[in-house]
């Protein structure tokens, strides 16, 4: 809960007609299309004076803004924005302009440098980001544009801060703090000192970082801007919880919360208050402590936190449970899971969208430099025409070997530039197949993890409403021990053997208080086996062991066994799991399933066999999964036995 308001968090109203909005925010394109509209609402009405007077058509960069205001899209704003530069920086090389027209080319062509950057930094084009705003500050006049630099030295260095070149983004901002001090422009002051406090702290100097938060605050206040007022007393009390002077940082998170309701800010109340519960949590307060965690987890709750809900959710679930709420604990832990669950489908969204984008633009950037070659063999074919008009005096019969082999090689070139682009449009598709197929196996284990949870509580329930109450609680005990366990691996792609055994033990012994009668299992390993080398994707084995239970041992009578046995197979290439049981076997299970009434194919199970699938794109299902009915000599049934075969 310490985490950071980043200086270029908010930006005020007031200098969104000057700055790129380089945030990092879901909402940041609409908010920038905004920015570009209010840019050009403003050309069209300075301009107004000297349109009818003037011959130079200064109206046609006020028509391409037009067009930006109707269509309202990122990728045409690009396009009509590249055009202004262009059409801009070609009539500013116009003699004899008049003094206000000029004025009108210039402030057109850096603002749409300004523009270019933000869209450098949307597409991941850090580099060329940067020599934008430098283009910015070569071509503005150090008198008439002055606030125009100063605010592209503050969006530059926010470019070096994410690129975590830390000395040369303070080294840019005290440039911009010199122009801003000039100028007097007392919010600009404010926003620089805001950003060295930023980069003061993730350089570990705390002093110099409260020194120009305290600084950033007294502008603030100076300014009325009620969103930095409360940024800055929310980081001023970080850093004295950091220097660990707690009474301090009680005294300006209080005042942040006072701020932040003004403005109803809801994740500042749930950040504040999680800073706060950390305090009391140190100093032993577990009342205060107690108190301000359910404030934050209730601010997170309304303002639709998830990544809050995700880190404190088990906090909140611990008190509940302590407290003899259960009702409470499971809708805790359920909102939990319900949260990461869905950061997981939009972490992959975004991911098969970023590749897509750079799929696309690569794809443009392709086609761009065929054009290229297209226009450099249309100049070597004009060439060597050239050539053979002169050189016919020379004779016919050396022109044509001259023609002969300069064709040959040309053709020979051509041949290996379009092989090599192939082999690189090639090796393209095969990484976005890659991330796709791994944000698919993503998507599984996100949708798998909250199936088994429901399934254990579901039992857990039972017990409370059936059963032994003393049992369910030390079950539900093994149930928080394993929920960690299972939270702690649900984003790894593999872990060690050791610690899926461990998963699968604690889940046994859940499942265990489900039968009145005897239930034994076992957990083997093959002398070839290391179980803290070897590795397989998490939560893996359980469906099969849950299916062995629910439709093997569930309906059996007497005495019921479950061995689980971890081996590899003969080229050590594959390790092979074996889950056997002495239930009542596959037709029976299916004789009575066809009497119920609601049938429904089991999601873990088809799911686990999905991600097998993703894994072993060599090996078909049979070959992954082989499944035994287990028959005495009068073809009794003695069990089911599964076979997997996992890649390593």
């Amino acid at each position: 809960m310490s985490r950071c308001l980043c200086p270029h968090r908010r930006i005020p109203p007031q200098l969104s007609h000057i700055i790129p909005k380089t945030l990092y925010s879901q909402s940041m394109v609409k908010i920038y299309i905004t920015l570009i509209l209010v840019f050009f609402a403003g050309l069209r009405s300075s301009a107004q004076n000297f349109f009818n007077n003037n011959i130079y058509d200064t109206l046609s960069i006020d028509r391409l803004g037009a067009k930006i205001e109707i269509e309202n899209n990122a990728d045409s704003a690009e396009k009509w924005n590249l055009y202004i530069v262009k059409t801009a920086k070609q009539r500013m090389k116009i003699g004899q302009l008049p003094n206000s027209v000029k004025m009108y080319y210039q402030n057109a062509y850096l603002s749409g440098l300004l523009n270019q950057g933000y869209f450098d930094m949307l597409r991941g084009n850090y580099k060329k980001e940067i020599e934008t705003y430098y283009e910015v500050i070569k071509n503005a006049d150090t008198k008439k544009n002055a606030k125009v630099i100063a605010y592209t030295y503050f969006s530059l260095s926010t470019a070096f801060g994410r690129e975590k070149e830390y000395d040369k983004s303070l080294q840019i901002l005290n440039k911009g703090l010199d122009i801003a001090l000039q100028i007097q422009d007392k919010n600009l002051i404010g926003l620089i000192y805001g950003n060295i406090a930023f980069i003061y702290r993730k350089l570990g100097n705390l002093t110099k970082s409260l020194d120009y938060n305290l600084k950033n605050l007294a502008i603030m206040r100076e300014v009325n801007n009620p969103n930095y007022i409360a940024s800055s007393l929310y980081k001023i009390g970080q850093i004295y919880k950091e220097k660990k002077e707690y009474k301090k940082a009680i005294e300006y998170f209080e005042q942040a919360i006072v701020a932040s309701k003004k403005l109803m800010d809801t994740e500042n109340l749930a950040l504040i208050h999680g800073n706060l519960h950390e305090i009391y949590k140190i100093e032993r307060n577990e009342v205060a402590a107690q108190k301000n965690l359910l404030l934050s987890y209730e601010y997170a709750q309304k303002g639709k936190h998830l990544d809050i809900i995700q880190e404190i959710g088990p906090k909140v679930y611990k008190i509940f449970q302590k407290a003899g709420n259960y009702q409470k604990a499971l809708e805790a832990i359920e909102l939990t899971l319900s949260a990461k669950d869905s950061l997981n489908k939009e972490e992959n969204k975004n991911a098969i969208l970023k590749a897509e984008f750079k799929y696309e633009n690569e794809l443009k950037e392709a086609k761009i430099k065929d054009l290229s070659q297209q226009k450099q063999i249309t100049e070597l074919e004009s060439n060597r025409k050239t050539t053979l008009i002169y050189s016919i005096l020379g004779g016919i019969l050396a022109l044509a070997v001259i023609a002969y082999f300069s064709f040959t090689r040309f053709r020979a070139k051509k041949e290996n530039e379009i092989l090599q682009t192939q082999l690189e449009e090639a090796e393209r598709r095969i990484e976005i197949e890659q991330k796709a197929t791994e944000s698919e196996l993503k998507a599984l284990k996100s949708q798998m993890n909250p199936h088994f949870m429901f399934n254990a509580l579901n039992g857990i329930q039972e017990q409370f409403m059936y059963g032994d109450k003393v049992k369910a609680n030390e079950q539900m005990g093994n149930f928080t021990y394993l929920t960690r366990q299972i939270l702690s691996v649900s984003g790894k792609k593999k872990i060690n053997l050791s610690t899926e055994v461990e998963i699968l033990t604690k889940y046994l012994e859940l499942e265990k208080m489900r039968f009145t009668e005897g239930f034994n299992y076992e957990i083997n390993l093959g002398e070839s086996i290391d179980e803290d080398y070897h590795q397989i994707p998490p939560m893996l084995i359980q469906p099969f062991v849950e299916n062995s239970i629910k439709h093997g041992l569930l309906h059996k009578t007497g005495d019921k066994k479950l061995s689980i046995l971890f081996d590899l197979d003969e080229s050590e290439d594959n390790l092979i799991c074996i889950v056997e049981d002495n239930g009542i076997g596959r037709e029976k299970s299916a004789e009575l399933k066809s009497k119920r009434v609601q049938q429904h194919e089991s999601f873990s199970t088809s799911a686990t066999e999905e991600r097998l699938r993703l894994l072993s794109n060599n090996l078909n299902n049979q070959d992954l999964m082989v499944y035994e009915d287990l028959k005495d000599q009068q073809n009794q049934a003695l069990g089911t036995r599964v076979t997997i075969k996992i890649p390593l």
